[in-house]
């Protein structure tokens, strides 16, 4: 009879999070009709019917080299530029099209993806 408890318990412990000061967490499925944000404190979520997604709001900084771009008297140049990037979590919208773009993502991760956005800009 004891193992129907057991696995409600660690059931119930899978779902248990606590948010560090570089982390927010973005909680949808049921009982949230919009995703929501949290920022501190504990959680519990549930597994089987709740999707959770981590993402760093630390200042992420990456560099980019772009060889031989053209300058405006057409002369080839070498570019090296730097970009710091940084999640707005007082913005909704911000969090919700970070959460599509990079879901569960470290910040090394990040800095590549958008490191390669820059350069195909470029």
């Amino acid at each position: 009879m004891k193992q129907p408890s057991v696995w409600i318990v660690a059931s119930l412990m899978a779902g248990f999070y606590t948010c560090s000061p570089d982390k927010i967490y973005v909680v949808s499925g049921v009982c949230h009709s919009m995703p929501k944000i949290l920022s501190r404190g504990s959680f519990l979520f549930l597994p089987c019917m709740q999707n959770v997604v981590q993402l760093s709001i630390e200042m992420i900084t990456t560099t980019i080299t772009t060889n031989r771009v053209m300058s405006k008297n057409r002369i080839p140049i070498n570019v090296t530029g730097t970009a710091q990037i940084k999640i707005n979590i007082n913005d909704r919208r911000s969090v919700y099209d970070a959460t599509a773009y990079f879901p569960d993502a470290n910040a090394r991760d990040i800095s590549a993806i958008c490191s390669e956005n820059l350069k195909v800009i470029s």
